[in-house]
């Protein structure tokens, strides 16, 4: 997951799913699945913070599995973004 400010107070999501992932069918599964995890764990992730997930191949796609780290990771993000300020 990579990350930047936004200048909202509101986080944003961008998705890059590639062909390693798989064929079309489990890249779009990939993108549903996360476009749902970002939208149910909106409250618990960081404000002000674009989100750009990039999915790896060998990844599952559970939607359990990606609410759970979806959060963790954003909050990741945020604290690197927070490091690179200083």
């Amino acid at each position: 997951m990579h990350g930047c400010e936004n200048g909202f107070d509101y986080p944003r999501l961008g998705l890059s799913v590639s062909r390693k992932v798989g064929g079309a069918v489990v890249r779009n599964r990939w993108k549903r699945l996360l476009r749902e995890a970002f939208r149910l764990s909106r409250g618990e992730l960081p404000c002000g913070v674009d989100l750009v997930v990039v999915p790896r191949p060998q990844a599952t796609s559970e939607l359990a599995q990606l609410l759970r780290s979806l959060p963790e990771l954003a909050r990741r993000v945020e604290r690197k973004l927070q490091r690179s300020r200083r």
